[in-house]
């Protein structure tokens, strides 16, 4: 079963000056679906156009022209955007606040019922090793653990789909064992996970598949077991496909 499935997808931005007429593409006839449990990997250099792909396909932004469909229907609806989960890249919450009262928060644009409440917090803040930490105020996390914390906040809902952008954004070598180890048991649990990230390192260690953009369009689309029948790293591959000169 398909979870996302797009169709000849465009998305063109128009200069914002009144005295300009130029027309800038986001991304170009892009077609792609991805399966029920996949780990996806979203590659391409900056301004390639990974993050607006993922805000049209989160509904942020409306197409063009083309289509998109997620769980075979809308994103728009309500019955699919339950079923989402999404951590944006540097997520930001307010210091002054605890794990524990963003997480609340959260609880309640979930409609998550009160009683239901605290064993769902504890829950995720378990899974993304937070445990102990619910009453810390943020200002007083580190990096990791505030991204951490915006995985608890995209898992939450215990949505069957999740969209992250660069969530290893800033890390360090640690940080990266532990996002890595949170998304691969998230993957474990059924979950369809679609994210982007130029740690090519981490992408080769969790994604089943990787699809490539270049200035707007899917130019590659492989597993990476057959990616590595032929280049030793998904490195050697990134760079001979975006900057084949440079192989």
């Amino acid at each position: 079963m398909d979870i996302i499935e797009i169709k000849n997808l465009t998305k063109i931005y128009k200069a914002k000056e009144f005295w300009k007429n130029d027309i800038i593409p986001g991304v170009e006839n892009i077609n792609l679906t991805i399966a029920k449990g996949e780990v996806f990997g979203l590659l391409g250099l900056n301004g390639a156009g990974k993050t607006t792909l993922m805000k049209v396909l989160l509904g942020l932004l409306k197409p063009t022209s083309g289509s998109v469909k997620v769980f075979g229907g809308d994103i728009n609806e309500r019955k699919n955007r339950k079923k989402i989960g999404y951590l944006s890249e540097l997520p930001y919450f307010p210091k002054y606040l605890t794990a524990n009262e963003i997480l609340d928060y959260f609880c309640d644009l979930f409609d998550i019922p009160v009683k239901e409440k605290a064993e769902r917090i504890k829950s995720v803040l378990k899974l993304v090793r937070l445990e102990g930490k619910e009453n810390i105020k943020l200002k007083n996390f580190s990096k990791g653990m505030q991204e951490r914390l915006g995985l608890a906040q995209a898992i939450l809902n215990d949505p069957e789909l999740l969209f992250l952008d660069e969530p290893m954004s800033g890390l360090d070598p640690l940080g990266y064992k532990e996002t890595r180890d949170i998304i691969i048991a998230l993957n474990k649990q059924g979950k369809t996970i679609f994210f982007n990230s130029h740690i090519l390192s981490e992408v080769e260690k969790v994604c089943d598949r990787v699809g490539i953009i270049k200035d707007g369009r899917l130019v590659a689309v492989r597993k990476i077991n057959e990616i590595k029948k032929t280049y030793a790293t998904l490195e050697q591959y990134f760079v001979s496909v975006v900057a084949p000169s440079a192989r």
